[in-house]
């Protein structure tokens, strides 16, 4: 009997090290401010998006995705038109108190360099109960800034594979993602991104 349970303690602290051990520095602190966003329903299926690490977005260095949306407004904006411009590309919904806190602080990035770094909110739109949600959002709440609406969900989730919201891309001049933030930016972080030198 003591020897089954010596077996199992070993057992047990075994597998408490293999699972410490393979928590990267990088995954502990993505994981520290779980607060700080909100979880979409992932669908089912995804399972292996999330096994493989997609499930978490794309990573600083890849080529961010082309796509092609409409803004509140109705008018077709292409990522491709900003080639050449440093782009912050958010990821949001109006029901998200994350995002929420967050956009006073875009709004303030947006009036002081709205003309050297292209910001564009992209809204989850189908997550939304309407479009109208969100233009009557926008207009109560005074923002200003390019709203783009994702209302087939062709972009947000399966193009820039976003789990959490709000996350944003910093995408640089050639078309790169040079940083992903997980949870609300500060108006520091994007003045930083704005302030850098380009490559």
């Amino acid at each position: 009997m003591v020897k089954k349970i010596i077996a199992v303690l070993l057992l047990v602290g075994f597998l408490s090290y293999a699972l410490w051990q393979g928590l990267s520095p990088n995954e502990a602190s993505d994981n520290s401010n779980l607060s700080e966003y909100k979880d979409l329903n992932i669908k089912k299926g995804d399972s292996a998006r999330q096994a493989s690490g997609q499930a978490y977005g794309l990573e600083p260095k890849d080529t961010a995705p082309p796509f092609t949306l409409s803004d509140t407004s109705g008018k077709s904006v292409q990522l491709s038109d900003f080639k050449g411009k440093k782009v912050i590309l958010n990821f949001w919904a109006t029901w998200c108190p994350p995002c929420q806190k967050e956009m006073p602080d875009m709004q303030a990035f947006y009036e002081k360099y709205g003309n050297d770094v292209q910001l564009l909110a992209v809204n989850l739109t189908s997550s939304e109960g309407s479009k109208q949600a969100v233009s009557k959002f926008l207009k109560e709440k005074q923002f200003t800034f390019r709203v783009l609406l994702d209302d087939q969900d062709s972009v947000g989730s399966k193009k820039y594979r976003v789990s959490t919201i709000p996350t944003s891309y910093f995408i640089d001049e050639e078309g790169k993602i040079v940083q992903r933030v997980n949870g609300p930016m500060t108006l520091k972080q994007m003045e930083n991104f704005a302030q850098q030198a380009a490559n």
